[in-house]
C-alpha cells in the first residue's frame, strides 16, 4: 500500500471523526422564550368548517451549548391536538432532526383551532410542545380559552328578530344584512365579532339597545388585547341607501375600516341614524361617514383613526351635542384635519362632479388632535353650506367659526389621549364651561349625570 493510499484513508477517518463529533452529545437543556404560550380567547370552530383559526404565536428555543445539537419536537396531543406547530418551516405534530447551531435559536410557530365545548363562557384548552435533546425531555405548555359562538355567514337577518345572548358572542363571517322594510334589534351586553372583509349591511333599520352597565360591542374577530388597537380588521356597519330610523345607544364600534357609513337622506324617518352614548375607535379610514345623510349624535366619542373622525361628504344634515372628536392615533400618515365637511363630490383632480346642500350644528364638543389644523371645510358650487358651532374646543389655525362662541387651540388636557382616555383631567379647561342646551343633555357617554354647568365633550368629570 503506497503512502498516498495510506494518507487518503487517514483523511477519511479524520473526516468521519469530525462529522461524528459535530454534535454536542452531553446532557443539556434548551432555553425557551416562555414556559407557557397563551392564546387568550379563541372562538371555537363553526360547525362544518375549519374557521376560525387563531392568530399565530411565535416562540423561540435556544441552544446554550458551544456545539450544535439535534432536537426533536412533538405536540403532547399528537394528531388529535387542537394545536399545530411548525419549527423553522417544518410542520408537526412530530418533528425530528432539527439542528440548532451553537448559541443559536429556532422559531416555533403555533396556531390552534378549537372544537365547540358547550359551555356558556370560555373554557380552557391545554396541550404542550415536547422537546428532546440527547435524551433530555422538556415541556412548553400551550393554553387557550375556547369560546363557543353564534355564527352568521352571508345571511339576511329575520324581520323583527334580535340578538340577545350575553354569554355567547355573535360572529359575522363575510356579511349579514337587515333587509329593506325590516327592523332588527341588538340587546344590551351583546358582543359582535366580525371576520376580515365583513360588513354589517342595513337596508331596513337597526336598533342597538345597550346600557351604561352593559354596552354592545362590535369589533374584529380576534378577541385579544393586542388586536384591540389595530384598525381595518373588518369593514364596518353600512347603512345603505333607503335605510332610515336606526338608533344606536351605548355601542362601542372598534377596529373597522369605516366604523359607520351612512348613504343618502332618509326616505320615511326624520334621520338615517341617531347615536347616543357611543364610542367609535381605531378605524382605518373614518369613524363616522355620512354621504348626503342625516345623522345626529350626542355624548359620543369618535377617535383614533387613520383619516377622519367624522366625514360629511356631498352635503347632508348633521347635529352633534357633547361629542369628542380626537385623533392621536399612531397609524396612518394623514395631512388633513380629521373633522371634515364638504358640500361637493370631487374627482382626483379636484374637479367638482356634484354638489348638495349641507348643514352642520355642533355644540359643546371637542375637536382636537396632533395637527395644527383639525378642520377640513370644503365649500363649492351653488349648494348651501350652513354651520352653527357654539361652546366647542377646537384646534384650528383658520378659526372659521366665531371666536366669541368657541375656544381655539387650548389643550383640553385629556387624562391620556394616546391611550384613548379622553376624560377631562383634574385641571382640564373643559370642566364646567359648557353652554346651556335646550333640552339639556343629562348624562355623559358613560351614563354619569351632568350636574350644573356641564363639561364640554362626551365625558363629565364626576368630582
Amino acid at each position: 500500500m503506497g503512502r498516498g493510499t495510506i494518507f487518503f484513508i487517514l483523511l477519511l477517518i479524520s473526516m468521519a471523526s469530525c462529522r461524528k463529533d459535530r454534535y454536542f452529545s452531553g446532557s443539556t437543556q434548551l432555553a425557551f422564550s416562555a414556559d407557557t404560550v397563551w392564546f387568550d380567547t379563541v372562538f371555537t370552530r363553526k360547525p362544518g368548517s375549519v374557521y376560525p383559526i387563531s392568530v399565530t404565536q411565535i416562540a423561540w428555543i435556544k441552544n446554550k451549548e458551544k456545539g450544535t445539537v439535534k432536537a426533536s419536537f412533538r405536540l403532547g396531543g399528537g394528531n388529535n391536538s387542537a394545536y399545530r406547530i411548525n419549527v423553522d418551516g417544518v410542520p408537526g405534530p412530530n418533528i425530528t432532526n432539527i439542528e440548532i447551531p451553537a448559541r443559536d435559536s429556532v422559531f416555533i410557530f403555533i396556531q390552534c383551532s378549537l372544537d365547540p365545548n358547550g359551555q356558556s363562557g370560555p373554557a380552557i384548552v391545554l396541550d404542550s410542545v415536547m422537546s428532546v435533546v440527547n435524551g433530555t425531555e422538556q415541556k412548553m405548555m400551550l393554553g387557550a380559552f375556547g369560546w363557543d359562538a353564534h355564527y352568521f355567514h352571508n345571511e339576511q337577518l329575520p324581520c323583527g328578530g334580535e340578538w340577545n345572548d350575553k354569554t355567547k358572542p355573535y360572529v359575522v363571517v363575510d356579511n349579514v344584512e337587515v333587509p329593506s322594510g325590516c327592523s332588527f334589534t341588538i340587546r344590551e351586553g351583546v358582543q359582535v365579532y366580525n371576520s376580515a372583509r365583513s360588513s354589517f349591511f342595513v337596508s331596513g333599520n337597526l336598533q342597538i339597545k345597550g346600557s351604561a352597565s352593559e354596552r354592545v360591542l362590535f369589533t374584529g374577530d380576534k378577541p385579544v388585547f393586542q388586536a384591540g388597537l389595530l384598525p381595518n380588521q373588518w369593514v364596518g356597519i353600512h347603512l345603505l341607501k333607503g335605510s332610515s330610523g336606526s338608533k344606536f345607544q351605548y355601542a362601542d364600534i372598534r377596529n373597522a375600516t369605516i366604523g359607520i357609513r351612512v348613504d343618502s337622506l332618509p326616505v320615511s324617518a326624520p334621520r338615517n341614524l341617531e347615536l347616543e352614548n357611543c364610542r367609535l375607535l381605531y378605524c382605518g379610514q373614518a369613524c363616522l361617514a355620512g354621504i348626503t345623510a342625516k345623522i345626529s349624535a350626542e355624548n359620543s366619542v369618535f377617535a383614533q383613526t387613520g383619516s377622519y373622525t367624522f366625514l360629511g361628504l356631498l352635503g347632508g344634515s348633521y347635529d352633534f351635542k357633547h361629542c369628542t372628536f380626537a385623533n392621536f392615533a399612531n397609524f396612518g400618515t394623514r395631512q388633513d384635519g380629521h373633522f371634515a365637511l364638504t358640500n361637493t363630490l370631487r374627482d382626483g383632480n379636484g374637479k367638482i362632479l356634484a354638489t348638495a346642500d349641507l348643514s352642520c350644528n355642533n355644540f359643546n364638543s371637542v375637536i382636537y388632535g396632533t395637527l395644527t389644523e383639525e378642520l377640513l371645510l370644503d365649500k363649492g358650487g351653488s349648494a348651501l353650506f350652513n354651520t352653527d358651532f357654539k361652546g366647542n374646543f377646537i384646534r384650528s389655525k383658520s378659526k372659521p367659526f366665531p371666536s366669541a362662541d368657541n375656544t381655539y387651540n387650548k389643550d383640553p388636557l385629556f387624562k391620556d389621549e394616546f391611550k384613548a382616555d379622553f376624560r377631562p383631567d383634574t385641571l382640564s379647561p373643559l370642566r364646567n364651561v359648557g353652554i346651556p342646551l335646550s333640552p339639556p343633555v343629562m348624562l355623559d357617554v358613560l351614563g354619569n349625570p351632568r350636574i350644573g354647568v356641564p363639561d364640554v365633550g362626551a365625558f363629565e368629570r364626576p368630582d
